[in-house]
């Protein structure tokens, strides 16, 4: 066995960290709101992730590169919502569409906590206090403090996302994650022969402003999402629920690399987005998600949306994993 290795870089002007177990190698910058932005399978030296050839790329589309963080995710409607008698404001920044897109906390800057050796597994630990970023502050004016865990170990990396609200008023929370891997994984892979598979069993329908109208209907290709669907030619940018205990997991496969990678999640998130842009890009985001896009606006019981808020004085941890295996 190979012991992991951690190091201080600089990633495009950026402080980071990188960490090295015998099969991967990841980079973690914590001033681009806590981005695990590369992970290298070392054999083939090959960059599962879509990463920026540099700042001025990054900063240009940041919902694309690397696992941004999205807190909330997706879509508020106009901005705003209401829960317990208060109104939350959060910035317009899709103004086309008159929504706020992506949550408080993908652009804010988290500070390393920790990095550990312990036996197999690398752990580097990023955390942010709420009240000490205005821009956090401004749209959740409550004292939180978010920690993540990124815990390295072979051929796998999970990330444990951990809210602890020390406020006295209830905190609505919705955690996902935008990660964009390259699709095929490999530059040489054809998109054919690649696959794709998700275990839903029902997609929402959206409006002209990509927010949830409130009809769930059955998927019309369920049968080859589940079992693996090839998304040449497909563009995607759909919302999906879950199949009720099923895997959860997003499966990428691209036979020319020989590599598979499975994107796991808890039971906690219940919802998918799948994105792919025009889909001759070169890549794909599957989404976990704890609540569905607009949550806080749709009109369907919480136990179909998502929607949660954390007591006062509770903490609340989520888990996701990626791992890659040969194929």
């Amino acid at each position: 066995m190979t012991t992991p290795a951690i190091e201080r870089i600089d990633y495009l002007g950026e402080p980071a960290v990188r960490v090295h177990t015998p099969e991967l190698s990841g980079i973690v910058v914590p001033g681009w709101g806590s981005n695990l932005i590369s992970l290298t399978w070392r054999e083939s030296e090959l960059e599962l992730l879509r990463t920026p050839q540099s700042a001025e790329a990054y900063h240009a589309k940041p919902p694309l590169y690397g696992t941004p963080v999205l807190f909330p995710p997706n879509r508020i409607e106009d901005g705003t919502f209401t829960f317990n008698n208060q109104t939350y404001t959060f910035p317009v920044n899709e103004t086309e569409r008159g929504n706020h897109i992506h949550g408080v906390l993908m652009r804010s800057a988290w500070e390393v906590t920790r990095t550990d050796i312990e036996g197999d597994q690398a752990i580097i630990e990023t955390t942010i206090i709420s009240e000490n970023v205005p821009a956090i502050f401004d749209s959740l004016p409550h004292r939180f403090t978010v920690k993540m865990s990124f815990v390295f170990q072979g051929p796998s990396v999970s990330i444990q996302f951990a809210i602890d609200n020390r406020d006295e008023q209830a905190l609505p929370w919705g955690l996902g994650y935008h990660t964009t891997f390259r699709f095929p994984l490999s530059p040489e892979g054809d998109l054919g022969r690649c696959t794709f598979q998700l275990q839903a069993d029902r997609r929402w329908s959206l409006n002209e402003r990509n927010l949830p109208t409130g009809e769930i209907t059955p998927i019309s290709n369920q049968e080859q999402l589940n079992s693996g669907l090839t998304l040449a030619d497909t563009l995607l940018d759909d919302v999906y629920s879950i199949t009720p205990g099923a895997p959860n997991e997003a499966v990428l496969t691209d036979p020319d690399a020989g590599l598979a990678i499975i994107y796991r999640a808890d039971e906690q998130f219940g919802h998918w987005v799948i994105y792919n842009a025009d889909g001759k890009s070169g890549f794909l985001c599957p989404e976990p998600y704890t609540w569905v896009t607009n949550a806080p606006n749709v009109s369907l019981p919480d136990e179909l949306t998502g929607f949660r808020a954390l007591a006062p004085g509770q903490q609340v941890s989520t888990f996701t994993e990626i791992a890659i295996k040969r194929v």
